[in-house]
């Protein structure tokens, strides 16, 4: 019996050691141009699940400049435009030496870490330094972005993923960014179904059990009429959601903002903001 009884603890201890050294990774999922209200209104299965189980916010808030160039700047660097002075989309003059893409950050303290950076809108990638992602790619689809990311999580070792999904940005521009426009909606339930593809690929992971994922998933900015950029909330309210061992589920009740995702990652990752970073975003969502 006592034999038994040892036995059984030793398992228990084992297994505990192994959760322990579980390595951290994240996967960050943007949709582009997805404002909350659409996103609650089509179908999407593969997110709700995400959110159900998870941390989340239907009421967050990007940048006051809602263009793309401003928002994405500000999730990926963790500062608002006054200090990553990113102010379109041109991306002039990009204050990346003092407020640098969060990656940068990983790799000064973390350099074997594994980054990957796969877009749709190739932009995004203005911010990045030498040396800052070991895969950068720009691919002219949501279905390829999704299949070099499914690709990249079945046969690779990435820690951190950066994902950027364009077209339900595209059906705004296209249709309007409204709840009541089906062709918006059918392309937010495109983007869930690809979602779905790489939560699929993380599950069968060949090393899962020895993984801690959180995956974030967010938005850009919103819109209306056709187009965003302004200073309003069909524009710069946003989603924000955070799903893992790690994460307190439920509504997230303090404020969340877009600059939030890459300090939240950050900290995932076992990298602790610096005072001397000044960066705006706080960690949300995670213990």
């Amino acid at each position: 019996m006592r034999l038994t009884i040892r036995l059984v603890l030793l398992a228990i201890a084992l297994n505990a050691g192994s959760f322990l050294q579980a390595q951290n990774k994240v996967l960050i999922i943007g949709i582009d141009g997805c404002r909350p209200d659409g996103f609650l209104a089509a179908k999407t299965p593969n997110l709700d699940k995400i959110w159900e189980n998870g941390a989340y916010s239907f009421s967050a808030q990007t940048d006051p400049i809602s263009s793309s160039g401003i928002c994405w700047t500000a999730m990926l660097t963790g500062v608002w435009h006054e200090k990553h002075n990113v102010l379109t989309n041109e991306y002039k003059d990009p204050n990346i030496g003092e407020y640098p893409h969060f990656y940068r950050r990983v790799k000064e303290q973390k350099p074997d870490l594994k980054l990957y950076s796969i877009v749709n809108w190739s932009p995004i990638h203005k911010i990045l330094q030498k040396g800052d992602a070991d895969i950068v790619n720009y691919l002219l689809s949501d279905e390829k972005v999704t299949q070099r990311v499914v690709d990249l999580l079945q046969n690779d070792n990435p820690d951190a993923v950066f994902v950027q999904l364009d077209e339900v940005d595209g059906a705004g521009h296209r249709y309007d960014y409204v709840p009541e426009s089906s062709e918006y909606l059918k392309a937010i339930e495109k983007a869930d179904e690809l979602v779905g593809s790489m939560i699929t690929a993380i599950k069968r992971r060949e090393l899962i059990k020895k993984e801690n994922w959180l995956i974030l998933v967010s938005t850009d900015h919103g819109g209306s009429k056709k187009g965003h950029g302004k200073d309003i909330p069909e524009h710069t309210t946003i989603f924000f959601i955070a799903n893992g061992n790690d994460v307190q589920k439920g509504k997230i009740k303090q404020q969340v903002n877009v600059v939030d995702v890459a300090v939240t990652a950050l900290e995932h990752l076992g990298i602790e903001s610096e005072e001397d970073w000044n960066l705006d975003g706080k960690v949300i969502g995670i213990r």
